[in-house]
């Protein structure tokens, strides 16, 4: 099987959408001699910032000197990079064989997974044929019955700010979704969560924690010293360490402390990290698509934020610069609060251009203009099919300020096209 071959196969599966429970994936582990068990873990769930924890926690273990496992999704700048160790995908051989594999053993006729299901299967098969040392894996939705969950307990179980998303699966209340999302917490483990916990989400964790005998850690903000901010980074003192985060927004600080209290947290299983570790690995830290700047100037924006939670946190960074009259690129599924989203997002802007992203579940472009009309009716507004079309739109206003945002789907297309334009120039 070549590389293309496994890319035609993955897209096959993909109109059986996202498949909730554990028995296809245990069924398919068990078929592959469970790899998954075979390895070590932290494992993250979250509505907000678990894609930048998963990051920085692996570019701190592997400054360590750990072979480090990663696992996330959505696919952002293409699939194999949500494979990696040590910051390195898998390689287009790797993939293509371990697709193959899968393949042989029948799969499709006997569990028929989804393509979140038989890329878990990968990942596993993937880290265990490495040896990684500890892997951390991603859950791609909820938690409980997530296809990551299939794994043993893990040594840290993280919990990063948990909102209102995914309703319709996970329940209506933070309450509901965070008894999902805890669904990864399986004793013996360490428990970590976030600073700054929704009060209703940080009951149900401890509740959690306390049924199970495991103590939480959670990161004291209140001992940030924030030394230096700019668009570009951030610089902090937290207990005695002065870090440099080469990010964006403030919220990534504290995304920064609960990957250092989760890499602390296994310490006793092996896994020491001194500060100067954790001051590299957060230092080389990459993260795409969040708040990414692109360009400065003009300026170019990148940011995958789809709930009201990660666009509130956008909000605050353009706040905190005095970006406005921006152009945004817009583009939403149409199972989010699309409403709540662009009515924070529009006041930003002088200009949205409102394109289809490439997903089932998208919200069409003039469906997603005809709300914004409603938000701002004096706000010029104009819908494109393409995410493509829509940068090269906003991009004939030379000079203009642009933000692309509503949508990792929209995100992860647009920033190789400004990447590639940006190195041609």
């Amino acid at each position: 099987m070549t590389y293309s071959d496994s890319l035609k196969l993955i897209d096959s599966l993909k109109p059986g959408g996202m498949k909730l429970g554990l028995d296809r994936i245990g069924h398919i582990l068990d078929l592959c001699g469970h790899p998954e068990r075979r390895l070590r873990y932290i494992h993250v769930s979250g509505t907000n910032g678990k894609g930048s924890v998963s990051r920085m926690i692996q570019s701190i273990l592997t400054s360590a000197g750990y072979r480090t496992g990663l696992y996330t999704s959505p696919s952002i700048t293409g699939i194999r990079d949500t494979i990696t160790i040590d910051g390195t995908p898998i390689t287009e051989p790797e993939f293509a064989d371990i697709a193959e594999k899968l393949c042989s053993l029948n799969i499709k006729a006997q569990a028929y997974p989804s393509e979140f299901e038989f890329t878990t299967a990968m990942a596993f098969i993937h880290f265990a044929n490495r040896h990684t040392d500890v892997c951390v894996v991603e859950c791609g939705l909820g938690g409980r019955d997530d296809a990551t969950n299939v794994i043993p307990p893990p040594l840290a179980a993280v919990i990063t700010p948990i909102s209102l998303d995914h309703t319709t699966i996970l329940g209506d209340t933070v309450s509901e979704i965070t008894s999902n999302k805890c669904g990864i917490i399986k004793s013996p483990c360490s428990v970590i969560t976030s600073p700054g916990q929704h009060e209703d989400a940080l009951a149900v964790i401890l509740e959690t924690a306390a049924k199970n005998g495991l103590t939480i850690r959670i990161p004291s903000k209140g001992t940030v010293q924030y030394l230096n901010q700019s668009l570009d980074k951030s610089v902090f003192e937290y207990d005695g360490m002065a870090i440099t985060l080469p990010l964006t927004g403030l919220f990534q600080t504290e995304n920064a402390l609960t990957a250092i209290e989760s890499v602390r947290a296994i310490k006793h299983a092996g896994f020491p990290v001194t500060k100067e570790q954790i001051q590299d690995g957060l230092n080389k830290v990459i993260i795409p698509c969040r708040q990414e700047v692109l360009r400065t100037n003009p300026l170019i924006m990148i940011d995958g934020a789809h709930n009201p939670q990660g666009v509130s946190a956008l909000a605050d960074t353009l706040t905190s610069y005095g970006i406005s009259g921006l152009t945004m690129i817009a583009g939403m599924l149409a199972d989010k609060d699309v409403m709540q989203c662009m009515s924070v997002l529009a006041h930003f802007c002088k200009r949205i251009i409102c394109c289809t992203p490439d997903n089932p579940r998208a919200l069409p472009a003039e469906a997603l203009a005809n709300i914004l009309h409603a938000i701002a009716p004096n706000l010029e507004v104009e819908a494109v099919d393409s995410p493509v079309t829509a940068l090269a739109l906003a991009q004939s206003d030379t000079g203009a300020d642009i933000l692309i945002a509503g949508s990792f789907f929209l995100a992860n297309v647009l920033r190789s096209v400004v990447l590639n334009h940006n190195q041609n120039l």
